[in-house]
């Protein structure tokens, strides 16, 4: 049974890691160091956790499942994990820009939500590319033995 406290502990403190550093990013371009930007931060940063990352985890399953068929058998390990996690982090980073930019400013139409939403996410993008290559790359095995024990 401790083994499951341990296996739990480890994912959350990826995702509360991961989460923070990137919703610290987002929250910083979308209202910058404001007065209240802790208040903002973290609760984006609760959303984050609360809401995104429970989603993040079918979303990797199905990305998982969408690679194994689109991908060729043969393919590389390492290969497989490093495109696995460029697809990650374009997907999640999209997603938390979008609760992000919704949450933290009131756009007045459509185009302006657009433009914000993208500002934010390519801020953030290459700290989620950074994180979820090096989740893919050299955590995702040993998670994988881990799991499996």
């Amino acid at each position: 049974m401790g083994k499951i406290y341990y296996k739990i502990g480890l994912i959350a403190s990826i995702v509360i890691i991961s989460g923070g550093m990137l919703t610290f990013a987002m929250t910083w371009r979308s209202i910058g160091f404001i007065e209240g930007f802790f208040s903002a931060w973290l609760s984006s940063f609760a959303l984050c956790v609360l809401c995104i990352a429970p989603l993040g985890s079918f979303i990797s399953i199905l990305v998982n499942k969408t690679l194994v068929r689109l991908l060729p058998k043969n393919i590389n390990e390492m290969k497989f994990n490093f495109i696995f996690g460029l697809c990650m982090a374009l997907i999640m980073e999209s997603i938390m820009a979008c609760v992000t930019t919704w949450h933290l400013t009131i756009a007045s139409n459509v185009n302006e939500f657009i433009t914000m939403w993208f500002s934010v996410l390519l801020t953030a993008l290459p700290i989620g590319v950074v994180i979820s290559i090096v989740l893919s790359l050299m955590i995702k095995p040993k998670l994988q033995l881990f799991w499996n024990s």
